[in-house]
Order: C-alpha cells, then structure tokens, then sequence
C-alpha cells in the first residue's frame, strides 16, 4: 500500500481523474443501461442482466480503460511533461503504479461497480455458482491489467520511435485485444465469447484465471522494464528468455488438455509451441524494435569479441529469440523423424501417420522443410535491413507487412493455382530435398543488395 500512498504519479491522476460529478456519472449510467435492459421479457432476467453487467465490464475497463492508459502516455509526450516525469525522483515501480492504476482510475471505478452486479445478479439468477463468478470475474480484471500494460507498452514504443504524435483510433485497440486474446488468452476469448453471446456452455474457469493470472504478471513485468529503459535503467536479458520459455510451458499445457494428447508427446509439443511462439514474437518484434544496420553490425563485433555483458544488457530482444525458432525447430525434428512419439494419440497418430506414411517423406525431405522455414526467415529479417536503408522511417513497417502478404500469401496462392511447384519452393518450404537451396538463393540476393546499399 506504501507504494500507492506515496506515489505522487498515481496522487497526481486521481486528482485529474476524479471528480465529484464524475463519482456520480458512473453509476447513474450503470445503473439506467442495466433497467433498460430488465425491461425486455426475453430470457432469464436476472441472468440477462449478469450478462449486460459483464459486457459493461469489458467496454469500460479492457476498451475504454486501454484507450486511456495509452492516450494519457501520448499527451504527456504532446504537452512535454513526459521528459519531465523521466528525469524527476519517481522510480519505475512508482510509474508503473501510477500509470497502470492512476491514468485509468476512472475506468477501474466503473469495472469495480459492473464487477459488484455481475456478482450480485449471476447469484440471484442461480445459474452460476459464487466461486465460478469470482474466478470468472477476476479472470476478466487481470486481463484487463495485461491489456491496460501493453497499451501503455505500446504508447512508450512509439514515443521512442518518434511517433508519439500519433493518434490512436478504438479499432486499434479492438484488434489489439483480439490478437493478445487470441494469441496467449484463447480460453479468455472464449470465456468472453461465451458469456457476452449469452451461452450457458460450462468452461473450466480456473484453467482460464491461471492463464490470465501468469499473463497478467507478466504484462506487469514488461511495463516494468519498458518504464526502466525510460529512465535509463539497464536491463537484463533473462526476464524475456524466462517469459519465452514458461509462456511456451503454458501455451503446452492448455493445447494438451485441450487436444487430448498424451502426455508422453509434451516434449515434441513443448518444442513446436515453443518454436511457432519464438517465429510470431520474431516477426512482431522486427515491427516494433529498431533495427538499423550499425546496431546489428555493433552486435555481431561484440558476439565475435565474446563481449557477454553488453549482449546481456544491450542486445535487441529479436536477436534472443531466434536461437529458440532454431533449437525449437531442430529438437521437434529430431523428435518426430526417430519416432521418439506415442502414436497412439488420436492427433499425434494422424499426423505421423499422413506425414511419415501415408505421404512417404524421408528424412532429408522433412528436414528440407525445417531449413526452409530457416531461410525463410531469414529472408524476411534482410528484407527489413533492405527497407532500413531504402525506406522513410513511417513506412517500413507498413511496407514489411505488404511484402509479408505479397510472399506468404498472393504469390503462393497464385502458383500453386496454376500447379507449378517449382516455383512455389521460393514462397513455402515444401518437403521436397533440396528444396531449401530456394530461399537460400533469395536470402544470397537480398544481402547483396543490402550489403551494396550500406557500402
């Protein structure tokens, strides 16, 4: 409590956030939304307005309240008191406070009131037991601190890239939500899903607060350490290889119960989870980190010089997590060519059985594939040096996204329509042998029109 009572950050927005007319507003608007609704004969009443309290919910804490937390960042760089902020006393632990839970007060005031009748009118309705409206609605809050974290994530990287002058439009945060949802809170989405179309469909609700809870710690940390890198603290690389390997941890464990896999087949699955989760934050993180030339050239003098401490402290986040797209995809390779698998798995076995069977692959043909999907790889990061050095700063990540859909999805779609797989080995690697040397070729050409450009 100490941190919050003599936090002058957090003081600051409650002063600027509350009023008298405000504390009133609230409330009043809950409560003539949720009689409007009771108005309407359709339904189980009570239950119709556990529901509508819910939706409340998640509009006035995970959209409203994200728009906020990043909007409150950006006018603090617009009205030049966020250089202020970052050379005063306040430590990162007192601005990670005062921004998470200060900037959208309001919002959290309004979550806690629809929190109040969700519980209040889900025990009348007698459709839901009270530990299952806890969790269900605790649940809902921690998501709502991990969305409240990444826009406020979101609002410091583009004041770093100098793009804080940028406004942010309510489908940003939409298709922001979606993606975390979907991406690392599936069952949440789900949740949410079920409970906003008015489903009774039954969901494990502890499964779902245990992901919301490690993802929303998580979000915390990360908020953390952008807000230390804001004043110039150094930070340590482990923390990002610690949430890598425990959110794949994770990931496994929900797909598994999920798809009903044997437990026998958790390290294959552990290593495919961890491999395509290494492959998205890759790609995401090319958007969002600077990549310029020099900084990978310092990089690579320092990697050959055995200088550890500056990597563990100043290498950019995407260079640590391609070793785990690597070591994922290797490890799940040798798993599966030796057969090192329960096939008894209804999923494992169809799988194995279409693969290594039924299509008659080899293992020079299935790692084709893997080395593919290397180069693949590593064609798109040289085609983010190549927009480096060719692109005004706003359009590169708006130029790599178009090249991303050019490569992955016209251009293969338009050859494997007219069936020429030769050509479809330069945009997806096909288990053909050899059919790396593909990409490779196009990664030699576009580095030598990089290395020409940077000469």
């Amino acid at each position: 409590m100490s941190l919050i009572e003599k936090n002058p950050e957090f003081k600051k927005n409650i002063w600027l956030e509350i009023s008298t007319q405000r504390l009133i507003m609230m409330p009043l608007i809950i409560v003539m939304v949720v009689l409007l609704a009771s108005i309407s004969p359709l339904g189980n009443t009570y239950n119709k307005l556990t529901n509508i309290s819910y939706f409340g919910l998640v509009v006035i804490l995970l959209f409203w309240g994200s728009k906020v937390a990043y909007s409150n960042i950006i006018s603090e760089y617009n009205d030049r008191t966020w250089d202020w902020q970052r050379m005063s006393i306040l430590s990162p632990k007192q601005l990670t406070i005062g921004k998470l839970l200060g900037a959208p007060i309001y919002n959290w005031y309004g979550a806690i009131i629809c929190l109040f009748l969700v519980f209040i009118f889900g025990v009348m309705s007698e459709e839901n037991t009270v530990l299952d409206l806890v969790v269900s609605s605790v649940s809902t809050l921690l998501l709502g601190i991990s969305l409240l974290s990444i826009s406020i994530i979101f609002a410091l990287l583009k004041i770093r890239d100098g793009n804080g002058r940028d406004k942010l439009k309510s489908g940003q945060i939409f298709i922001l939500l979606i993606l975390f949802t979907s991406f690392y809170n599936s069952n949440t989405f789900n949740f949410m899903f079920n409970r906003l179309s008015l489903s009774h469909e039954k969901m494990d609700t502890w499964k779902i607060f245990g992901e919301n809870l490690f993802y929303a710690v998580w979000a915390i940390i990360g908020l953390h350490q952008v807000l230390r890198k804001e004043l110039n603290y150094k930070n340590k690389s482990y923390l990002w290889l610690l949430f890598i390997i425990t959110s794949s941890l994770v990931k496994t464990l929900v797909l598994m119960d999920s798809l009903h896999v044997f437990i026998d087949n958790y390290v294959f699955v552990y290593f495919v989870v961890l491999s395509m989760q290494a492959i998205t934050l890759f790609y995401l993180l090319l958007l969002i980190e600077q990549n310029e030339i020099s900084s990978l050239k310092i990089l690579l003098r320092k990697i050959k010089e055995k200088n550890y401490a500056y990597i563990n402290y100043n290498a950019p986040l995407w260079s640590l997590t391609f070793p785990f797209i690597i070591i994922g995809l290797i490890i799940s390779w040798i798993l599966f060519d030796k057969n090192i698998l329960n096939t008894n798995s209804l999923l494992i076995g169809q799988i194995y059985s279409n693969i290594q069977f039924g299509v008659g692959l080899n293992s020079f043909e299935t790692f084709s594939v893997i080395l593919g999907v290397l180069f693949f790889i590593l064609r798109d990061f040289l085609i983010m040096l190549f927009l480096q050095v060719n692109s005004t700063k706003k359009r590169i990540g708006a130029a790599f996204i178009l090249y991303l859909f050019l490569l992955y999805v016209v251009f293969p779609g338009f050859t494997s329509t007219i069936g020429n797989t030769t050509i479809l080995q330069f945009f997806a690697p096909l288990p053909i042998k050899g059919s790396f040397l593909f990409p490779l070729l196009e990664c030699g050409a576009i580095f030598y029109l990089v290395r020409k450009k940077f000469k």
